[in-house]
């Protein structure tokens, strides 16, 4: 059985509407360990012949068996890997890989083999060393002569052992003394074993070989076929001696192990299983890309520029809504949260109806309802204060040992009220900053300082007079004194309690004695424990009370309940703004994608050299893949770094909003600038791996 057997194989080519004839039903047969030259002027076809030869190219039609295995019908990587195992390519132009040095490129086949880098790197050496390259195995392809490049490239095809070395006018780019070593080189690998087939157009190059076939437009019109007495080789012989050509040679065993003719040979890098070859494959995917991006280093900047643009909008957006939400929400929630609102009156009454005020015994009725924890009654009044010369209209809130926290302020200065000033009914107060300034001067301290307040005619809150406590006092009509005891100001909160008055805090026990003696209350708060959902609760108030009043002449809110709907909303706003922010991270995506496209264009030639020796089109689509997750993600941390500079500026230069980026932002931006890589890297990858090979090396 022929090593290489074509039967009746056609290479049409569409240009726009016309069909052009390639190679026009050549049918041959190649043995194993034959040296053959493919002969022919331009456009004879010996380059397309030379492409379905190296299953570079697909024939039209007819059958193209490689060692009784019909390459004709097979896939992509199909063909693949036959090149990876059985073929070794020398072009004309070389075809290295410009950002490898030549040590990289003699073991680019070994790669895609799936072979650890030690051994393949220790072959390609071995074999650079043997062919005079020993010095220059760490050179790039611009620092190497024309020989030399060719050298290189001879050890690339080598390298997974070269049964079939495919050599397209290798003499073309050298000098004649290069030339001539070409061929010697070409003629020492046929003598140890390898079968050798050259495209040439020139005969004294065709007249080195021992079989000549000549082509003339696409059909065979030449063939001195097979020498007379030819064995194929049963195995490459791995003792034969170096060749003496004074400047190096071959390695000893150059070809030890390589597949025997029959296929039932093995290759001489042993390649690893599964897990190995995807390990490697991975390891040079990100290799190849990290070099990729350093090769153009501005057009990666200004990719990742709008990635990092991106990512930190999105982070900041969210660190910044976070922040407010959660300065926002706790303002709210010690205001609102856990708490019913209850106050006298409602809209709804009919004309002349009078809505009653709540009763000692009302509220007690409701102390016992299931879920309510407690209950606050809310008494302030309007009266006139005065210090000295000053006075001032100032509202008197009865404190007990919740209001600071109720109302969100602070201890500014001196002390709060203690539980002594509520057993024996002090006239202490405490100031808020409206009242001291309004009663004295600015820097003058007001504790210790006696202020006189005067309640206003009519009671508490201008409502009408109520029925007393049983032995209270009438209300006063000469001013008290009190001692300030401490001044008070707002936690500087989204909410808080407050008046356009000043306001002063004084034991509940002494506004009920010295103030406001009434026995009801015009509002109060019922305190939750949440055991019971605060609709239901409610539910009950309201029915209680209205079975007491005879109507519903009160209001109720839900504070529970509607903070949760708050959180509904800013959580819908913060979803909105991040939103919002992720347009900039699409921007970035699509500028990505477009570089990504641009990129596939310039390194044609290259995709094409991988394919050449063996890349499959999944490692193909890995390595843009993997190329345009690595550009998205380090402009993901460059994006992170700018939010987390952004927010520890915004922190240093105010108090009020203290803005976080969290461990879990970053990891969430890390792994949404990676998918960005993915998503619209995923175009240009496939685009790359879709290449046909000999398209791709014909690209400029």
């Amino acid at each position: 059985m022929a090593l290489i057997e074509l039967k009746d194989v056609a290479r049409h080519y569409q240009l726009g509407e016309i069909d052009v004839p390639a190679l026009a039903g050549v049918s041959l047969a190649i043995e194993a360990g034959e040296f053959v030259a493919i002969m022919g002027q331009s456009g004879s076809g010996k380059s397309t012949l030379m492409n379905v030869l190296g299953c570079l190219d697909n024939p039209t039609r007819g059958s193209f068996h490689i060692d009784g295995q019909d390459a004709s019908a097979l896939g992509a990587d199909e063909l693949a890997a036959l090149r990876r195992e059985r073929f070794g390519f020398i072009f004309q132009r070389y075809h290295l890989l410009p950002h490898l040095d030549a040590r990289a490129n003699a073991a680019l086949p070994a790669v895609y083999a799936g072979v650890a880098s030690g051994p393949r790197t220790s072959r390609a050496e071995a074999l650079l060393e043997r062919l005079g390259l020993g010095e220059r195995l760490h050179h790039k392809p611009n620092e190497l002569s024309g020989g030399q490049q060719q050298r290189v490239s001879i050890a690339r095809a080598l390298m997974n052992g070269g049964q079939i070395i495919l050599a397209d006018e290798p003499t073309g780019a050298l000098d004649s003394a290069s030339g001539a070593e070409m061929l010697r080189l070409l003629k020492e690998l046929h003598g140890r074993g390898h079968t050798i087939i050259l495209v040439t157009h020139d005969p004294s190059v065709a007249a080195h070989a021992q079989r000549v076939i000549e082509l003339r437009d696409g059909k065979v019109v030449a063939d001195n076929g097979t020498p007379a007495g030819h064995v194929a080789p049963t195995a490459l012989p791995g003792d034969a001696p170096p060749v003496e050509d004074g400047g190096g040679g071959l390695p000893p065993g150059l070809s030890q192990g390589s597949p025997s003719p029959s296929g039932g040979g093995r290759s001489l890098l042993r390649p690893g299983g599964v897990f190995m070859r995807l390990q490697v494959q991975w390891r040079e995917a990100i290799a190849t890309a990290v070099l990729a991006l350093k090769g153009n280093r501005l057009r990666t900047a200004l990719s990742m520029l709008g990635i990092s643009i991106g990512i930190a909008s999105v982070v900041s957006i969210v660190a910044l809504t976070t922040a407010a939400r959660a300065s926002i929400e706790t303002d709210l929630s010690s205001l609102i949260s856990g708490r019913i609102p209850v106050w006298r009156g409602n809209p709804a009454l009919p004309p002349g109806a009078v809505a009653q005020p709540f009763r000692p015994h009302e509220i007690d009725s409701l102390r016992a309802l299931p879920g309510v924890k407690g209950i606050t009654l809310n008494r302030q009044m309007q009266l006139t204060a005065r210090h000295q010369s000053r006075d001032a209209m100032l509202e008197a809130v009865a404190g007990d040992p919740n209001t600071l926290r109720a109302r969100k302020l602070k201890l500014a200065q001196g002390r709060y009220l203690a539980a002594m000033d509520y057993e024996t009914r002090s006239q202490v107060v405490v100031l808020d900053e409206k009242a001291r300034d309004a009663l004295f001067k600015k820097g003058e301290s007001p504790l210790g300082k006696l202020v006189f307040v005067n309640p206003m005619a009519g009671g508490g809150n201008g409502a009408e007079m109520q029925p007393l406590l049983p032995g209270a006092p009438p209300p006063p009509v000469a001013a008290l004194p009190f001692t300030v005891v401490g001044v008070v100001a707002s936690e500087g909160g989204a909410f808080s309690f407050g008046s356009w008055l000043g306001q002063i805090y004084l034991p509940h026990t002494t506004f009920s004695r010295k103030l406001d003696a009434r026995a009801d209350v015009d509002n109060f708060d019922v305190l939750l424990d949440l055991t019971v959902p605060p609709q239901q609760v409610r539910e009950q108030i309201i029915h209680r009370l209205k079975a007491l009043h005879g109507a519903e002449d009160f209001g109720t809110w839900n504070g529970e309940e509607e903070f949760r709907k708050f959180q509904s909303v800013t959580s819908a706003m913060a979803a909105l703004f991040a939103g919002v922010a992720a347009i900039s991270l699409l921007v970035g995506g699509v500028g990505v994608m477009n570089i990504m496209l641009v990129s596939v264009s310039e390194r044609t030639r290259e995709i094409g050299i991988r394919m050449a020796v063996g890349a499959r089109q999944g490692d193909v689509r890995l390595q843009f893949l993997i190329e345009a997750v690595v550009l998205c993600c380090l402009g993901g941390l460059v994006g992170v770094l700018l939010s987390w500079l952004a927010a520890q500026g915004l922190n240093a230069a105010q108090q009020h909003l203290q803005v976080s980026i969290s461990w879990a932002a970053l990891g969430v931006a890390f792994g949404v600038s990676s998918l960005v890589g993915l998503v619209f890297g995923t175009l240009p990858a496939r685009r790359a791996a879709a290449l046909s090979p000999v398209d791709a090396l014909a690209r400029e």
